[in-house]
């Protein structure tokens, strides 16, 4: 929610804390924070359509296997799978509880494909989808949720991305500055760094 208000009302907010700033670093704060707001806002587009594409799958494997209500407990997932790692969990409790009302076996076989929606969610759809929404590579996304997984549990696996993808515009920032200092001192005697940004996880 918070995330939401900050993007609905982005010029709201710079306007309430850019009064807190030092004047010189106003406009270096402005451009961070719009790259920052872009970035956030990638996040939460991307994790639409991963949610979207996750129900589309669970509807196929519900119509597969005959799963009764299949359409609305596919609806269910779609809509609990917005928030990353925690919906899916909530998501498989309305059709768990249709299936074993059903029969033992067809339990079974919504467990099936509840692995292999996950599998592909996982290793394929959350990766390809939020690397091109946020410019990260597949491979980096995977790696930060291993890492942010293990350091910090379920509430890594859910700030993980936008943490990195929040932290490396920052360091891009920092590194541009940099560049832009070395060549002001030093450019004209030991040749200048290039200016533009090199994204290193494309």
């Amino acid at each position: 929610m918070i995330l939401f208000f900050l993007l609905k009302d982005d010029k709201l907010f710079i306007q309430a804390t850019i009064k807190i700033v030092p004047p010189k670093f106003r406009k270096d704060f402005i451009t961070v924070f719009t790259t920052i707001n872009e970035q956030v806002g990638s996040f939460i587009k991307g994790q639409l359509i991963v949610s979207i594409c996750i129900g589309i799958l669970m509807f196929i494997g519900f119509a597969i296997i005959g799963l009764d209500y299949a359409a609305i407990l596919a609806l269910v997932v779609a809509s609990t799978c917005i928030i990353p790692f925690l919906g899916p969990t909530i998501a498989i409790i309305p059709a768990l509880i249709v299936a074993l009302i059903d029969s033992p076996f067809m339990l079974l076989k919504l467990l099936v494909v509840w692995i292999v929606v996950q599998t592909l969610e996982g290793n394929f759809v959350s990766p390809n989808i939020m690397g091109k929404s946020l410019k990260i590579h597949p491979i980096t996304i995977m790696a930060v949720l291993l890492v942010m997984g293990e350091l910090l549990g379920v509430i890594g696996l859910i700030l993980g991305i936008p943490i990195y993808a929040i932290i490396k515009v920052v360091a891009s920032f920092i590194f541009q500055k940099i560049k832009m200092r070395y060549n002001k001192y030093f450019g004209e005697d030991a040749g200048e760094y290039e200016i533009e940004i090199v994204d290193l996880d494309q």
